[in-house]
């Protein structure tokens, strides 16, 4: 298989780069937190941001998307404001469930993402 990116713009791979390497990011300091014991959870998604983000960039802005868990990758896609991401994940008033969860099993219509149900066994 021979991949080129001749019909991309330079522009256009500078904004997928970024896209791919904002949850990267965020997944490498939280798991360095959680091994500091500075958070007590966090479920990483490394190595699933191309999928979450190439899926997501592949949209409209006025089409949903319907993601896992695990998929970071799809609420920074949608440029969800990281200040209210991380409310919800500590389950703060500010986050999309107003504090009454603290993961990322949620959905918001302003954005798009249809909240999921985690398929895991308790």
């Amino acid at each position: 298989m021979k991949f080129s990116a001749d019909k991309i713009s330079n522009k256009k791979q500078l904004e997928l780069y970024k896209a791919l390497k904002k949850p990267r990011l965020i997944e490498e300091k939280m798991l360095s937190l959680l091994r500091q014991g500075k958070i007590s959870k966090w479920f990483s998604g490394i190595g699933q941001e191309a999928i979450a983000v190439g899926c997501t960039m592949a949209l409209d802005k006025d089409e949903f998307i319907f993601p896992m868990h695990r998929n970071l990758g799809v609420f920074t896609s949608r440029e969800i404001p990281l200040y209210n991401l991380f409310c919800q994940w500590q389950g703060k008033t500010a986050g999309f469930t107003n504090g009454r969860d603290r993961s990322f099993h949620f959905g918001t219509l302003d954005y798009k993402v249809i909240g999921m149900i985690s398929h895991l066994g308790a």
